[in-house]
């Protein structure tokens, strides 16, 4: 056999072989679904994004209550240039304090999440699942419309997050 027939064999060997090995693996079909909110809220840290939360709110309530009255006049067409260039500095003060807090927020959220989102895939590999998704995303959006009781793994989720 010449060196080209030698390694279309091999190569046809090593294709074949290498499927037959996957095949024997078992694919994973179900979709299930989490609450993640819930899953969130039961994390051990989310306290800490209670507090930011708590914090930012007690700085953004005033400011909040400043612009209120102001906006209103400006609706009604009676505000004044002063009362709208006040408007406009609070307006970005309230912006600025805002985009600060949701950095703050997303910063103590994001290791929650990623620790989430480790054991959401564990619990989903020991159960079979290839996709989970968050059922309030799933619904708002149409893109799941039913989906039975027994594909939610959200209590699963809870019990195997670090206490």
């Amino acid at each position: 056999m010449n060196r080209n027939g030698l390694f279309v064999v091999v190569l046809a060997g090593l294709l074949l072989g290498g499927s037959l090995i996957a095949q024997n693996r078992p694919t994973p079909t179900r979709i299930g679904y989490i609450d993640a909110e819930k899953v969130v809220q039961a994390h051990k840290d989310f306290k800490k994004v209670q507090d930011v939360r708590a914090q930012a709110e007690r700085e953004l309530k005033p400011l909040r209550d400043q612009i209120q009255p102001l906006e209103a006049k400006l609706r009604a067409g009676n505000a004044t240039a002063k009362e709208q260039q006040d408007y406009r500095v609070l307006a970005q003060s309230l912006q600025e304090a805002g985009r600060k807090w949701t950095d703050r927020s997303n910063a103590v959220l994001k290791p929650i999440t990623e620790e989430i989102d480790q054991v959401i895939a564990r619990v989903a590999q020991q159960q079979g699942f290839a996709i989970v998704l968050d059922k309030k995303v799933a619904a708002s959006s149409g893109l799941v419309v039913y989906a039975a009781d027994e594909l939610e793994i959200t209590d699963a989720v809870v019990r195997a997050l670090p206490k």
